[in-house]
């Protein structure tokens, strides 16, 4: 099948950068947006990064690594991929908002077309596999690594529609007791709580107009500052060759206002502690942070194979802290619709349970919609984010499970009718 990219992929290598397309990074995104539909079909997929991965000690599996493989259990399919260059050369560029003296450092990811060619090595293997999770990505998230920095927005070309019911029982057939006994391994149950599932997810897209087509050098970030000494990168091969691939990288602007900005008063309340908990839960932190309070830790001097908590003031095992956590908020790079509307994605998990002290999902989620859906409350400052040469900012679509905030199926309870509604993508309000 051929995939066109319509914002750079990153699939990194081991030096942190992204020369060229690798299979196994986009493997792994493909497993984790399969363990997100399986999940919300109650079905166990556990996290192959973490200490629950399979198999475990009874040689059981689940079925996300039925289909990926894991230690003991073949994949059953792999995948080759050609195309694609790189959006520049050089250096990542730190893009830095108004108010910021840190920035996001964003590196060359792969833009262009690729040709993909999924080849099965089992004979239970089934496309509809690869593909529910594949479109499903492609439609609302992203594909590859740092899609929270607006990475990975991508197009499948020429494919037929996807039916919720063969991928069923696809996975009943990769799951039969005949195979497992022939394979000599075990299906594994257990609880799905606190992974990412499809059912806590949400899924958004907003599109603007322009009044002149170099509007992305009014955005934060890119745009010089008139009185610093901040030169911007309106100007910088890297960025206008990034442009000229198709999409424009406004994250750091939407997220400099929304993690530091006025779009704080989307989830802060006036609580400093509970506050800086929930920015680390919500944005992520490359810092180690306790389990318990997501405050930051140090070293135990006491104990050096422990970390120290100063706001729980106790000592805490490695296991009882955090070394990073990822971003729950994806935000894509703007990409162009048509010759005078663009468009960008806000995605993410924001899990029912677990959450810090303070925080209400609903209250943000609520607040999230109405603020990029015009709301007086908290207004979004488009022209000040995106420049003053855009125009008519609207909410083109909200998808949300069993939410009266989902504008497509509000309240819709039934997961399979929920799930064939993204594929099929019905976004239409």
């Amino acid at each position: 099948m051929e995939v066109k990219i319509r914002t750079p992929v990153w699939t990194g290598d081991i030096d942190q950068k992204s020369l060229f397309l690798r299979p196994m990074g986009i493997m792994g995104s493909l497993r984790w947006w399969t363990e997100l539909v399986l999940r919300s079909l109650d079905k166990f997929a556990c996290d192959p990064t973490s200490n629950r991965r399979c198999p475990d000690n009874i040689k059981r599996y689940c079925f996300a690594c039925l289909v990926f493989g894991a230690t003991g259990a073949r994949r059953t399919f792999k995948l080759s991929m050609s195309g694609g260059e790189r959006t520049f050369t050089g250096h990542a560029v730190n893009i830095k908002p108004s108010g910021r003296s840190r920035g996001w450092y964003l590196g060359s990811g792969i833009v262009g077309k690729i040709n993909l060619n999924i080849i099965p090595l089992d004979r239970d293997f089934d496309e509809s596999l690869i593909f529910v999770p594949l479109i499903l990505a492609s439609r609302w998230g992203g594909m590859g690594a740092k899609t929270q920095n607006g990475y990975g927005v991508v197009e499948i070309e020429d494919y037929s529609e996807i039916d919720l019911n063969r991928f069923e029982e696809a996975i009943k057939n990769i799951t039969s007791q005949e195979r497992l006994s022939r394979l000599r391994i075990n299906l594994r149950h257990e609880s799905n709580d606190g992974f990412p599932n499809l059912k806590e997810m949400f899924f958004t897209k907003v599109q603007f107009e322009f009044t002149d087509t170099e509007w992305w050098k009014r955005v934060d970030g890119i745009a010089p500052r008139s009185h610093s000494n901040y030169r911007g990168y309106v100007n910088d091969q890297r960025i206008i060759n990034w442009i000229k691939s198709g999409s424009v990288p406004i994250v750091p602007a939407i997220k400099n206002w929304l993690r530091y900005g006025r779009g704080t008063r989307l989830w802060k309340t006036n609580n400093r502690v509970q506050d800086r908990r929930t920015e680390s839960w919500l944005f992520g932190t490359t810092e180690r942070i306790c389990a318990f309070c997501y405050g930051k830790v140090k070293k135990d001097r006491n104990n050096p194979q422990n970390f120290w908590c100063p706001n729980c003031n106790r000592s805490l095992s490695k296991e009882e802290t955090f070394e990073r956590i990822a971003s729950k908020i994806n935000i894509s790079c703007a990409y162009m619709i048509d010759d005078d509307l663009w468009e960008f994605r806000i995605w993410g998990w924001i899990p029912k349970e677990e959450m810090p002290i303070g925080f209400d999902r609903d209250s943000f989620l609520d607040n999230l919609k109405q603020a990029l859906d015009g709301g007086e409350s908290v207004t979004v400052p488009w022209n000040d984010l995106l420049g003053d040469q855009t125009k008519n900012h609207k909410l083109k679509v909200w998808r949300e499970f069993d939410s009266s905030r989902d504008t497509v199926k509000p309240n819709e309870s039934d997961i399979g009718n929920y799930l064939q509604s993204l594929l099929s993508g019905e976004d239409i309000r």
